[in-house]
């Protein structure tokens, strides 16, 4: 299964799959650099809402504002490495660390869940998911996450 992932000029991202639209994200820029990040379904339906912020002496940090259960299993926590919920934590990590190329994995419990590569040299971002069908029940989760953490990430405030 392959998702895309496409910038626009606002710096939102958007998730297609078979160009048809799965979910996007919006960012709202705060001079505090605290910034408001929504994601909403295909429907535009409000789905996830987050503030993220930078700690001075660490990585950014998530905070969920507002999460529709309805249509989330119930998330957690979001870090810029992994996604939890109730049952599982899925895991970000990059291919190689001395890598020109963005490349990263998800891992669920050590096994690799998907592949996601970024076109490198792109002004905007854009970047393919790749997944099994059968681990398709994490897809979801795995796209809110880089909603989560990519937006906004071509800015000097994230």
């Amino acid at each position: 299964m392959d998702i895309e992932f496409v910038e626009n000029k606002k710096q939102s991202l958007y998730a297609y799959k078979d160009d048809e639209l799965l979910f996007y994200s919006t960012i709202k820029f705060n001079w505090l650099r605290k910034n408001l990040i929504k994601i909403f379904d295909f429907n535009d339906d409000l789905i996830l809402e987050l503030l993220s912020y930078e700690s001075p002496f660490g990585s950014a940090k998530y905070e969920i504002l507002f999460q529709n259960k309805e249509k989330t299993k119930d998330i957690i926590e979001i870090t810029g490495v992994y996604i939890s919920d109730h049952n599982k934590i899925i895991r970000r990590t990059t291919a190689n660390y001395f890598s020109l190329n963005n490349s990263f994995s998800y891992f669920l419990e050590g096994n690799t869940i998907a592949d996601v590569k970024e076109k490198f040299w792109s002004s905007s971002q854009k970047m393919s998911l790749k997944t099994d069908v059968e681990k398709g029940e994490f897809l979801n989760n795995i796209i809110i996450h880089i909603l989560s953490t990519r937006t906004g990430y071509n800015s000097n405030s994230v």
